[in-house]
């Protein structure tokens, strides 16, 4: 695969036209690392590849007037959204999507699925019936069955299989009133006032009394029971079949042959009681009470059906007995229901303990964070079963360990709170390997771009993150580019992961310059230890030279060479013998030190090496060409020391002071220059940037040197201009 890059005015990116080459050939991964000098393209390149899977435009923030091209394509193609993966720096609030995609097992969410279809089938009939008896919507039914009984929703099935269990009362009749007519909020709130409670009981009481007087009916069978026992004999055919049934009608048997005539002697019944003129005074002053509006419908419905007022003495009752009379209703669909649940319900509970013991993938990646990253905390989910069969939201949380020996659970907020940076940054990390582990698992290809992910880190989780990376480089659909500001970090990626054995790899380390009209990228100079060019190119290249005398300088010290590092030393540091010094004598002091290079000659050896220094750094500077060869930046940034200490030590004027500087001369100089009052401020400001800009020690580690690698050539090149001129 070949990323096509063709952009201009992007986030700072003036012009940057490249093809990098991804293809996985001869055993080299699909992976590119490009290190970038701050500045220059890293977190523009990423922002504007950013845009691109979230679907944005791109600009230019600082001059948005400017006409901003992004053309960015894969094999010739304009790359879409789902093709790119911009990983960020650092994103305090990312959290991953893909949680809940990586806890689910399929083939036990299959099983689950298969063994609640015919359970489902049977509970949406059911939720239908219902919602037709009650006149409320399908989805509100569990919901109102479940709050009836006090019980959660979840339990939904085991509630209506427990109900079928107990003995209960037939509350059918109630089935033909709507929900909303018997269980209007206003009435509900009203009925919950004292002065209505009391109008309530009163009217009960003196229901309950008439009803006790009555000749047929009591308080144990009531007009609402009666009216069953009619519905029941009629249903079932009682009469039909030539049966008759006696009611005792003040102490009476009375042989009723129809179902007419037993109706017509309930209703009888019925009205003395309701027609009552003490229990229509106090029906009155129930009534009176729903004047408003809101009440008035529930006003004309109870009118109609007084005898439903009592049950408004006990509303929660009231509605246990409707929910009952609804699921009464509908006999044979409950009666379906809760035997399909019953008989799948082992099979369902099986699935579900294996559910809570999955080893997922997301259990896959937990482990490899917990075991490559040193951090204080531990991760769970505490409802894996809910999330792989119930599509649940999944609730992590944290196992935090100080060391103590006690773990503590913690919110990811609290975590926050706790954590240092790097510690944030980790958990960050375990975020996006979240991500792309479920993009490993899609299986298609996926141009991923990684910002300085390594950014802050200690040594042994930047570690962790290349072995990850290294890792996830052989997955065969996942193209890599690595960018880093961090040249040791890019230093890692390209020897543990890309090589620099053929010339592919070594295509595929990449450095980036900034130019006033565009961006380049070409392959990195140094595949290998930086150290080894310049010693086996001395000979003919002059700032390999030049640039190795820091280098030979400390081998020098280390080695106990002393008179050879005194000697380069001078090199480094204005003294008497500075501008003596030949190639000669430093071809003699390299022969010695570097033993595999006993025969090395350097040419025009009769020259001054600090003729040379202050040669190569006029060219350089004068090219001003922004170059991130290491050689170059060296060479410019000794000769900014050196021309600081000649102009110091010239105003100074104290030659017995200069000789008695031990170490750190440079400083010196600057501190004796500042405290005689030399110079007036802008040049104190320019010969402090000396200091800042030039390290006082460059160290054999090529990682040492990442300072004035990071440093850009022109910055150094402006003040090495600027020292000249003093």
């Amino acid at each position: 695969m070949k990323l096509g890059l063709d952009l201009e005015n992007c986030y700072g990116i003036n012009k940057l036209v490249k093809e990098l080459d991804f293809t996985r050939i001869d055993g080299i991964y699909s992976v590119c690392s490009l290190y970038a000098p701050n500045g220059t393209l890293k977190t523009s390149l990423a922002k504007a590849l950013k845009d691109i899977e979230e679907g944005r435009q791109s600009k230019d923030i600082i001059f948005p007037e400017r006409a901003t091209k992004r053309l960015v394509t894969l094999d010739g193609q304009p790359v879409n959204a789902g093709q790119i993966m911009v990983i960020n720096s650092y994103d305090e609030s990312y959290s991953s999507k893909q949680v809940s995609t990586l806890l689910v097992n399929e083939a036990l969410k299959r099983d689950y699925d298969e063994a609640l279809k015919e359970v489902d089938d049977k509970r949406a009939l059911l939720i239908k019936d219902m919602a037709k008896s009650s006149r409320k919507q399908n989805k509100a039914i569990p919901e109102l069955i479940c709050e009836a009984f006090d019980r959660p929703e979840k339990e939904f099935l085991d509630l209506l299989a427990d109900l079928k269990l107990q003995s209960t009362h037939d509350y059918s009749s109630l089935a033909d009133f709507k929900y909303g007519d018997l269980f209007n909020p206003k009435v509900l709130d009203l009925a919950s006032t004292d002065s209505f409670d009391q109008e309530l009981t009163d009217y009960v009481e003196t229901y309950e009394k008439l009803i006790s007087e009555s000749a047929v009916l009591s308080r144990s069978f009531n007009h609402q029971k009666a009216g069953n026992v009619s519905k029941n004999l009629s249903d079932t055919g009682f009469f039909d079949a030539s049966h008759s049934v006696n009611l005792s009608i003040n102490g009476q048997k009375k042989e009723i042959t129809s179902k007419d005539r037993l109706n017509e002697i309930l209703q009888e019944e019925q009205n003395k009681i309701f027609k009552n003129p003490e229990l229509k005074e106090k029906f009155s002053k129930v009534d009176k009470k729903l004047t408003t509006k809101e009440t008035q419908a529930f006003r004309d419905f109870i009118s109609n059906h007084q005898e439903l007022l009592p049950e408004y003495k006990d509303v929660k009752s009231f509605k246990k007995k409707l929910i009952t009379g609804y699921l009464q209703s509908h006999q044979s669909a409950w009666d379906g229901l809760v035997s399909t649940y019953k008989s799948n319900q082992q099979k369902v509970k099986y699935i579900i303990d294996q559910a809570k013991q999955q080893e997922t993938i997301w259990k896959g990646v937990v482990d490899i964070f917990n075991k490559r990253f040193s951090v204080p905390f531990k991760l769970r989910v505490d409802n894996q079963d809910d999330v792989i069969l119930n599509d649940a939201a999944p609730s992590i949380e944290f196992d935090f360990d100080d060391g103590r020996g006690v773990q503590q659970k913690v919110k990811h907020e609290t975590l926050l709170d706790t954590l240092s940076q790097g510690e944030k940054r980790a958990l960050y990390i375990l975020n996006v390997l979240f991500e792309i582990e479920a993009k490993k698992n899609a299986g298609a290809p996926v141009f991923i771009v990684i910002d300085d992910i390594a950014d802050s880190f200690d040594y042994k989780n930047k570690y962790a993150i290349v072995e990850y990376l290294r890792d996830i480089s052989q997955v065969t659909h996942f193209y890599l580019l690595i960018l880093t500001h961090n040249f040791d970090f890019h230093r890692i990626v390209g020897g543990r992961i890309i090589g620099s054995r053929n010339r592919v790899a070594r295509q595929r380390r990449m450095l980036a310059t900034k130019t006033a009209s565009e961006i380049k990228i070409n392959p990195e100079k140094y595949q290998n230890d930086v150290f080894v060019a310049w010693k086996r190119d001395m000979h003919q290249n002059e700032h390999y030279m030049l640039a190795s005398i820091p280098f030979v300088r400390n081998l020098a010290e280390y080695c106990g060479h002393d008179a050879h590092y005194l000697t380069l030393t001078s090199l480094l540091h204005l003294k008497a013998n500075s501008q003596n010094i030949t190639v000669q004598q430093l071809q003699d002091i390299y022969r010695a030190i570097l033993v595999d290079k006993s025969s090395l000659i350097l040419p025009d050896g009769a020259s001054r090496v600090i003729d040379k220094i202050f040669q190569k750094a006029d060219e350089l500077s004068n090219a001003a060409h922004e170059s991130p060869e290491l050689e170059s930046k060296v060479i410019v940034a000794i000769a900014i020391r050196l021309k600081a200490e000649q102009f110091m030590i010239s105003q100074i004027n104290d030659q017995t002071f200069v000789d008695g500087i031990e170490s750190n001369q440079t400083r010196e100089l600057f501190d004796k220059y500042v405290e005689k009052n030399l110079g007036e401020t802008e040049k104190v400001r320019l010969l402090d940037q000396v200091n800042l800009m030039t390290p006082e020690n460059i160290h054999l580690n090529s990682f040492m040197y990442e300072p004035i690698l990071d440093m850009s050539a022109l910055q150094l090149y402006n003040l090495y201009i600027s020292i000249q001129n003093l």
